[in-house]
């Protein structure tokens, strides 16, 4: 600016006119003639503010106001909150001024600290084991006989597609999802998937929702040695192996069953997830239900590979031996795991008998 501030100085000794001599340096002449002050930019702060009745009081009687205000018990206020309680005292101000005078006072609230989110690196998980990735979501699942919506949480295995545990009630909250996953843990994990050295051995997915980005829950999974991956907003295709449960959920019960009252839905589904569990079968597990694949994994007849196509790494699992007769074994003769593992030896009778062939 200086620059051409000497230019114009030059073309004006030499008898050119200000405005003229400005206009071709490209600057105006308001500009030129301008001598800055070496102050903060823009109007002044004002130091006194006016009341209702016109009258107007030192910014140090306003903040001693704001001090008296705050004292309260369970009254720590924002400078939003505190503008409108000033305003409701007879004092006309506004949020910036309010800001201001907090903020030198040291009055502001402390920020608030957001816990760090680990977002997904990969659009699918890609599993080589039982209980590596697990995902979980809520379903609203609409009670007619009572008019309201219920909440169906659902965590699955996504290399085993098995409905680890779930919980249906009319409210979920962050405390909800630790219950569900102290069941996960005692019932699956703990025989899968312990830890190993403190280390990070399963990883569970899920999307941005309030009860799933709790501090409780983060602090819940650290402790337990889980790592909680989310997936990014608006892409619900990142979680597709719960959506893809959720769907079947729709399908099978939700389009078939009015339920008179919870307990009616939590009686249906019980009797959904033993099914989907232990006789549905999955056409991406070889056609097999979840508990069977499980059991013929465990035994080594099966094995998965991982195979790029058209630029996409697609899992693809192949049999070993030959392919199990698993409906020649009775359902009864079937450990429900998770649910029962008191039985051991009925546990291994029914091991040794699904992996004949």
């Amino acid at each position: 600016m200086e620059e051409v501030k000497s230019i114009v100085r030059k073309a004006v000794s030499r008898g050119i006119k200000v405005e003229l001599a400005a206009r071709i340096a490209g600057m105006s002449k308001s500009s030129y003639y301008y001598k800055p002050s070496g102050g903060k930019p823009g109007r002044k702060p004002s130091t006194h503010c006016r009341k209702d009745d016109g009258t107007f009081v030192d910014n140090l009687d306003v903040v001693e106001q704001i001090k008296s205000q705050l004292s309260g018990e369970f009254m720590e206020n924002g400078y939003i909150k505190t503008t409108y309680e000033l305003k409701d005292a007879g004092f006309i101000i506004g949020k910036s001024k309010t800001y201001r005078l907090m903020k030198e006072n040291r009055l502001l609230l402390p920020k608030r600290k957001k816990a760090k989110r680990s977002f997904v690196k990969y659009t699918q998980p890609l599993p080589l084991e039982p209980f590596e990735k697990l995902e979980m979501d809520i379903k609203f699942i609409y009670i007619r006989g009572e008019r309201k919506n219920a909440l169906l949480l659902t965590i699955i295995d996504t290399f085993t597609r098995i409905a680890l545990d779930w919980k249906l009630q009319y409210s979920i909250r962050n405390s909800s999802v630790m219950n569900l996953f102290i069941h996960v843990i005692e019932n699956w994990l703990q025989d899968y998937k312990p830890p190993f050295d403190d280390q990070v051995l399963v990883t569970i997915r899920s999307d941005n929702d309030a009860r799933f980005i709790a501090n409780d829950l983060k602090i819940f999974m650290n402790q337990n040695f889980l790592n909680h991956e989310f997936i990014l907003p608006a892409t619900p295709t990142q979680n597709a192996h719960i959506e893809s449960f959720h769907s079947v959920v729709e399908q099978l019960v939700c389009k078939k069953f009015e339920f008179e009252n919870i307990q009616h839905a939590k009686e249906t589904f019980d009797r959904f997830f033993q099914t989907y569990n232990h006789s549905r079968t999955i056409s991406s597990l070889k056609f097999l239900p979840p508990i069977v694949f499980l059991k013929q994994w465990q035994a080594g007849n099966l094995g998965v590979s991982l195979r790029k196509v058209n630029g996409v790494i697609k899992q693809k699992f192949f049999f070993r031996g030959q392919r199990p007769k698993w409906r020649s074994v009775l359902p009864e003769e079937i450990c429900i795991l998770g649910k029962n593992k008191n039985n051991i030896e009925n546990h291994n009778f029914a091991i040794n008998k699904l992996i004949q062939y």
